[in-house]
């Protein structure tokens, strides 16, 4: 999301959801395009994982936000283990 949805509580226009039911592991690559497609995992050349992701929107979003962009990550809530770990 850009400064701009933040600022203005506008998440309809500059901002962005990932709803797939993917998981995208530490390290790994996504490219989130505007235009249309399916969301897909492909390697780059040197081998390197990327998941492309879309939006599906007919114009462009980011050309006309100035500012940071923000990647927001889903929180996790926190849960006692049910045995303590093992230090030794």
């Amino acid at each position: 999301m850009s400064d701009a949805a933040i600022e203005h509580a506008d998440l309809s226009f500059a901002a962005h959801a990932f709803n797939d039911d993917v998981q995208v592991p530490p390290g790994m690559y996504i490219l989130l395009s505007t235009g249309k497609g399916s969301p897909r995992w492909t390697r780059t050349k040197e081998g390197a994982l990327v998941y492309y992701a879309y939006m599906n929107r007919e114009t462009a979003v980011w050309e006309r936000v100035a500012g940071p962009l923000h990647i927001l990550n889903t929180q996790h809530t926190f849960a006692e283990r049910a045995t303590p770990l093992m230090i030794g």
